[in-house]
């Protein structure tokens, strides 16, 4: 493979997956609220005593006026809007199966390659940069490589929140190296680790995936 100058690589598409449900913020703060109550009404005599302090309810106002949020993308509306449970739910899949970060980057890849007009063997090497994965190993990139038919080689990147510039930025070094194309992709479920119950973050993060 001959090796290609800084000159020589740009990104040539993107690609962009969100799921199927939004939560407004009014939403949030209804299910958010209703657990306050509830944790108050069950912890009154401490609360009482001085024990522990009250939770503090939060407002669609203040979580605009902290953010400049208004919504958020989520793989799962129900099992966070639910005051008893507050995280979302997952369907247990077979082996078999795509697995759901593999399926979201995979939807986010295929978009990016239809805008550049790419096919599966003009790819060599495909990055998962993401800092919530789905499981430790086998690597991500694999499974989404296998479902998009590419070949060559893929391997996952956890860098927190900087994943996807990490990701980019050794995708170039790739290409500088020699390889034709690579693609980046970025998938996220965040509202997997999102503590939906903490009044100063739980309005933050949603979900999503991209590709470049």
């Amino acid at each position: 493979m001959a090796a290609n100058t800084a000159a020589d690589v740009r990104i040539v598409a993107t690609g962009l997956y969100t799921p199927p449900h939004s939560i407004s913020n009014a939403e949030l703060v209804t299910a958010f609220n209703t657990f306050v109550e509830r944790y108050n009404a069950a912890h009154g005599p401490e609360i009482a005593s001085g024990a522990i302090e009250p939770l503090q309810p939060s407002s669609a106002e203040f979580i605009e006026k902290a953010s400049g949020i208004k919504a958020r993308y989520v793989v799962d509306k129900a099992g966070i809007l639910d005051p008893e449970r507050m995280s979302p739910r997952f369907a247990a899949r077979p082996n078999e199966e795509v697995s759901v970060l593999a399926e979201m980057a995979v939807s986010a890849a295929r978009d990016a390659m239809r805008a550049a007009d790419l096919e599966p063997g003009d790819i060599d090497g495909v990055i998962c940069a993401a800092s919530n994965m789905q499981r430790a190993y086998p690597a991500m990139a694999v499974e989404i490589q296998d479902a998009l038919g590419i070949e060559g080689y893929g391997f996952d990147m956890n860098v927190a929140c900087a994943s996807a510039a990490f990701g980019i930025e050794t995708g170039l070094g790739l290409i500088r190296a020699g390889a034709r194309r690579i693609l980046m992709v970025n998938p996220e479920i965040c509202t997997a680790h999102l503590n939906f119950r903490d009044r100063d973050s739980h309005f933050i993060f949603g979900d999503v995936a991209t590709a470049v």
